[in-house]
């Protein structure tokens, strides 16, 4: 499946692209908002974008060998300030985060991303990434596993699928995607099993956020494109839940409240309603954008 970027035209609209900028988009992905970004630039306009994920880079980058003006860098956005320093780059007219992940991920049976099937539980975007979702599941203590639940996705019946988790690898190491689900299955009721929402959707988007270190990222990388970017210039962040939606929130409202950005526009974006008909991921996802005073 061709994964389909969100919000595009508001993205280019709302950055307000000038055609000699220079833009990172630090969530490179299948490349589809930078290859929007692209086609407003000149050939004096340069973009830089950047993704954690290897095979991501390795798979979608050589699309876009053909330009001169553009640079991809297989990096955390959370180091944005080091790659902005190694690149010498003195001016950043636009910062763009869309804090999603991409279908190619969750289509890769190896990676452990999808709840549908059988996969190693791996999770990460970075081999890098010491941590898996094996990992963390068979050894991090039960407080911690419940508290990731409760916080990162609001699973309602955290405690009780944390005590499946740690009766079911007392007698067995947990090793697949599918022995997860079937733990959570058994520890939930079963109405929960027949909602729109996959009863596992939020066990493994708080595993997910948990072994990539998300939220921790996210403030670093915004944080730092707040402090990057130059006057006038917009940082426009694309998020997906609740957990992600007050990080962005907070860290927006604190750099206003220090007089560093002005909001562009006072709401949250939000994707049309013919959008989410043609990509139902988009649903609920809310685009915020500052400037830089």
């Amino acid at each position: 499946m061709e994964h389909i970027p969100v919000m595009p035209n508001e993205v280019t609209e709302y950055l307000n692209i000038r055609e000699n900028g220079i833009y990172i988009d630090c969530t490179f992905g299948s490349g589809g908002h930078s290859q929007n970004i692209l086609n407003a630039l000149s050939q004096k306009g340069r973009l830089i974008s950047i993704d954690w994920d290897e095979e991501t880079v390795k798979n979608n980058g050589p699309k876009f060998s053909g330009y001169e003006n553009f640079t991809l860098i297989c990096d955390n956005f959370a180091d944005i300030r080091n790659i902005v320093e190694k690149l010498k780059i003195e001016r950043i007219d636009g910062i763009l985060f869309d804090l999603g992940f991409s279908s190619q991920q969750i289509e890769d049976k190896e990676r452990g991303f999808s709840f549908l099937g059988e996969s190693p539980l791996d999770m990460r975007y970075s081999k890098d990434n010491p941590l898996t979702a094996q990992i963390l599941l068979n050894s991090y203590p039960q407080d911690y596993l419940e508290n990731m639940l409760k916080n990162y996705s609001q699973e309602r019946f955290s405690k009780s699928i944390t005590k499946g988790i740690i009766g079911y690898r007392n007698a067995k190491k947990i090793e697949t995607t599918k022995e997860l689900v079937e733990i959570i299955r058994r520890a939930t009721p079963s109405w929960y099993h027949h909602r729109h929402i996959h009863f596992a959707t939020k066990t493994f988007q708080a595993l997910r956020m948990a072994v990539n270190s998300e939220i921790e990222n996210i403030e670093n990388g915004v944080k730092s494109a707040i402090d990057l970017i130059s006057s006038r210039g917009r940082v426009a962040v694309i998020s997906f839940h609740s957990m992600e939606h007050r990080s962005v929130k907070n860290i927006f409202r604190q750099a206003k409240q220090d007089n560093l950005v002005k909001p562009v526009v006072k709401k949250p974006i939000l994707p049309s309603e013919n959008e989410i008909n043609t990509n139902p991921r988009a649903r609920s996802a809310q685009m915020r954008i500052v400037e830089k005073i």
